[in-house]
């Protein structure tokens, strides 16, 4: 299994957009970081644990955008790779040859979900505790954000299994990401017979996660129920992987 896995993270070293994404993404977290610090972090008005919370407040700035732009350059063309290279014959060869590969994608997927949000939670943590000191770092910034992430790279797995087409796989899942980012922004001005099932959808699915809405909507501001939401997006990410694994396999018999 594990010689697997690392065959799929050759497949994504080896996918030039994923390196154009690293570029590009490298810089608008130096650009979110800075922008970040300069904003707020550095004002003495405010205590370290008040400077944490501002840090996990405005996660969304850049770290959710960050996670969602990586996650649909680099996850599509892992699951399209074979179809577009025609080498999709070769995976059902082997007797477990589509469930193993299936289980080395999904596995993969999480790892890089995993590296994803570390690096962000990491430079956040190295940049802003250097600022004015990690007091209070840890309890502050333990975010949901990888939550967010399987959830969303669910989506996206689904999504390429469906398409079996990189480039299109790659425009759906960031339209939607861009859609839900734009209704967090001007939600409350449409109308209430457009905003209600609208903000359903973003709140029970990735883009609240991936943005942090969904943890204080149905339980506002009771951290002791935040089990509920966790627990939601926990069942709805194996729900993900269960039918992307029923579409792999439909789609590899088709």
């Amino acid at each position: 299994m594990t010689w697997l896995i690392s065959d799929e993270a050759r497949k994504h070293r080896a996918f030039r957009e994923v390196w154009v994404a690293y570029l590009l993404g490298g810089l608008y977290l130096l650009l979110g970081l800075y922008t970040e610090i300069s904003e707020q972090n550095y004002s003495v008005l405010y205590d370290a644990q008040q400077k944490w919370n501002f840090v996990q407040q405005n996660i969304y700035s850049y770290g959710a955008t960050l996670t969602a732009f990586l996650l649909a350059v680099g996850l599509p063309r892992l699951v399209c790779c074979e179809r577009e290279y025609r080498t999709d014959d070769l995976v059902g060869t082997a007797a477990l040859g589509r469930l193993c590969t299936w289980r080395a994608k999904t596995a993969f997927t999480v790892l890089y979900c995993a590296v994803v949000v570390f690096i962000i939670g990491a430079a956040s943590l190295l940049v802003n505790g250097g600022a004015f000191g990690f007091e209070g770092a840890l309890s502050s910034v333990a975010g949901f954000l990888f939550l967010g992430a399987l959830y969303f790279a669910g989506f996206i797995l689904i999504v390429a299994a469906l398409t079996r087409r990189t480039a299109l796989s790659l425009f759906l899942c960031g339209g939607s990401y861009l859609l839900f980012f734009a209704y967090s922004a001007v939600g409350p001005q449409l109308p209430e017979l457009l905003r209600v099932p609208i903000d359903a959808l973003y709140r029970f699915g990735f883009g609240g996660y991936l943005l942090q809405g969904s943890y204080s909507w149905v339980f506002p501001y009771l951290w002791s129920d935040v089990w509920k939401p966790v627990l939601l997006g926990i069942g709805m990410i194996l729900l993900e992987f269960f039918l992307f694994w029923r579409i792999w396999r439909r789609k590899a018999k088709a």
